[in-house]
């Protein structure tokens, strides 16, 4: 890990939930944007990438939470390439708590796209080299594999794609269907649990005045934890899939 990149960064009001600890959102937005700013650091800038029409596209999350640090909190993000080759690169996560405890470990794979022809291109030798492979990993032998559908007792939702679910290249921004699918988890669960697990896949783009279709559906596990699959349609396209996993709130 000689190629880290660290960061420090306090958690805001505007970040927390009814209980003052990070959204879900709010920490994949602390995330993409350390990042962006660790790509910055290695010369390949926003304006670099606009120039030379690329772009980082993240096709998965796997995010793995011991707690969330509340408002206030100064917390530490220390990132890597734990792999960066031809087309994709899988960029690794540490969140540390103000104490200095590990919150979170994450793992994430990422695809180098050509932003003019809509497709995956080269990192090339010089990229490669800047931002390294490490052996090291995040989440140990991680697969990026979710759970499959059963498909029994869906709840279904249809809405329109705003402009303020699009970024710059714009489409819907990748946290928002985080935001979608906390909004389809059940208040029993939301309002006496915790995140601890989330799992994302992305397939397909979307844009503003899309409909996307949201289904979700809720699994009791073994340990007592629910776990809620939310996957997104546009015209029967299938757009993402979130998998989030809750635990019993102890503290409530």
């Amino acid at each position: 890990m000689d190629k880290t990149y660290t960061e420090q960064q306090q958690i805001g009001y505007f970040e927390v939930d009814n209980n003052l600890y990070l959204t879900p959102s709010a920490l994949v937005f602390h995330l993409q944007d350390t990042a962006i700013r660790h790509s910055a650091s290695l010369g390949y800038t926003l304006d670099y990438m606009a120039e030379h029409h690329r772009g980082w596209a993240v096709v998965n999350w796997h995010i793995i939470i011991d707690h969330m640090p509340k408002c206030g909190e100064t917390i530490k993000i220390i990132t890597w390439s734990s792999k960066c080759r031809r087309m994709q690169a899988e960029r690794s996560y540490l969140l540390y708590d103000q104490a200095g405890t590990i919150a979170a470990h994450i793992a994430s794979r990422w695809i180098f796209m050509d932003l003019e022809q809509r497709k995956p291109t080269e990192i090339g030798a010089e990229m490669e080299q800047k931002y390294g492979n490490s052996e090291i990993t995040a989440i140990k032998n991680e697969k990026y594999k979710l759970p499959k559908l059963q498909k029994q007792n869906m709840t279904q939702r249809t809405f329109i794609v705003t402009r303020r679910d699009t970024d710059n290249n714009g489409h819907t921004n990748n946290v928002k269907y985080i935001e979608w699918a906390i909004d389809d988890i059940p208040d029993d669960i939301y309002n006496t649990m915790t995140v601890c697990d989330i799992r994302v896949v992305y397939r397909k783009e979307c844009y503003k005045g899309d409909a996307v279709t949201s289904k979700s559906e809720v699994h009791t596990l073994e340990n007592g934890d629910k776990e809620v699959i939310s996957f997104f349609e546009w015209n029967d396209i299938l757009l993402a899939e979130v998998v989030t996993q809750w635990k019993k709130n102890t503290a409530l």
